[in-house]
């Protein structure tokens, strides 16, 4: 939750795209083949466990100066980034749809995900989900889960409502 307001001044702050937003049949137009992919914010995990960076900060008062005091939040951070594209492989829904990880292709649509809960015992994960529409620059869904699979899937139901609700999943979605 922390970061999801460094999120939404990032998006407010870019620089426009100078190609005006492509109109509702050329976005149907693609609509057999919707890319998705994390919303890359300079210093900002895509996928953020909330209680691994409250760790880090109180660890940086204690420790002022040691360079091992991020390894543990960077490493959640990597295991919750491969759980989230798992879920991707694995669930039906995301059939179809092409999830870039490289940053030289722009996606249709890109998540940022919020991960509180995830070192506390007897507490339930929440996976804090913001998806916006990359070619519209607009909110494109939010929602909250108890899992990394159970957030790939309503992400990637998310994606294919806005393209069209009357797909016609097709077999194949892959991650590049």
């Amino acid at each position: 939750m922390l970061l999801f307001p460094l999120w939404a001044y990032a998006q407010t702050t870019q620089k426009p795209n100078p190609a005006p937003p492509p109109t509702k049949s050329q976005t149907l137009a693609k609509a057999d083949q919707p890319t998705l992919g994390f919303n890359h914010i300079k210093d900002v995990s895509p996928v953020a466990d909330t209680d691994a960076y409250l760790e880090e900060q109180r660890l940086q008062k204690e420790l002022p100066g040691n360079q091992f005091t991020k390894d543990k939040r960077a490493l959640h951070e990597a295991v919750l980034v491969h759980d989230f594209l798992e879920g991707v492989r694995d669930s039906k829904e995301c059939r179809g749809i092409t999830f870039y990880m490289n940053t030289d292709k722009v996606p249709d649509f890109a998540v940022q995900i919020t991960v509180d809960f995830h070192d506390t015992p007897k507490h339930e994960q929440e996976w804090v989900w913001m998806l916006s529409n990359t070619r519209r620059k607009e909110l494109g869904g939010l929602g909250t889960q108890s899992s990394a699979k159970l957030t790939a899937r309503d992400v990637c139901l998310t994606v294919w409502e806005d393209v069209d609700p009357n797909h016609f999943k097709k077999p194949g979605g892959k991650i590049e």
